[in-house]
C-alpha cells in the first residue's frame, strides 16, 4: 500500500473516532447569556403543535408526556378533537404515533386511521427490537 493508501485510512479512523465522542457526548445547559439583538425586534416563531401519542400493548393510548392514559379509540378521538380544536385557529396541528415493537400493529394501524378520519396529518415511529 503506498503512502496515500495509509493517509487515506488514517483519516477515515480519525473521522470515525470523532464521530464516536460526539455520539457519546453530553449537552448541557450553558450559563452563557447571549448577546440579545437591538435591531431587529423578536418575532414568535410559526411552527406547528406536535401531539405525541403512545400506543400501548394492552391497547391504551398516553398522551400529555406520557402523564395521561386513554383506554380506548373513542377517548383518543375525543382528545384529539379537542387539542385540535384548541390550536386549529393559531398553528396546524400533527399527531406522531409512538409505538414499541411489543404493541400489536392493530393499536398503531386504528390510531392511524383516526388520524386519517379526523384529517390530522400524522407520523409512526415504531420501537424495533434489537437482537
Amino acid at each position: 500500500m503506498n503512502a496515500s493508501g495509509y493517509i487515506l485510512r488514517f483519516v477515515d479512523v480519525v473521522l470515525i473516532l470523532l464521530f464516536g465522542f460526539i455520539s457519546i457526548a453530553t449537552i448541557r445547559q450553558s450559563a452563557i447569556e447571549l448577546p440579545k439583538s437591538t435591531e431587529t425586534p423578536p418575532g414568535q416563531i410559526s411552527g406547528e403543535e406536535i401531539i405525541f401519542v403512545g400506543v400501548q400493548p394492552d391497547g391504551t393510548f398516553l398522551v400529555e408526556e406520557e402523564t395521561r392514559r386513554l383506554d380506548s379509540v373513542a377517548g383518543l378521538r375525543a382528545y384529539l378533537l379537542q387539542r385540535r380544536s384548541q390550536y386549529a385557529t393559531t398553528v396546524p396541528v400533527r399527531v406522531r404515533l409512538r409505538s414499541s415493537w411489543q404493541a400489536p400493529i392493530e393499536h398503531l394501524l386504528s390510531a392511524a386511521q383516526l388520524c386519517d378520519d379526523l384529517g390530522l396529518p400524522k407520523e409512526l415511529e415504531v420501537e424495533l427490537r434489537s437482537l
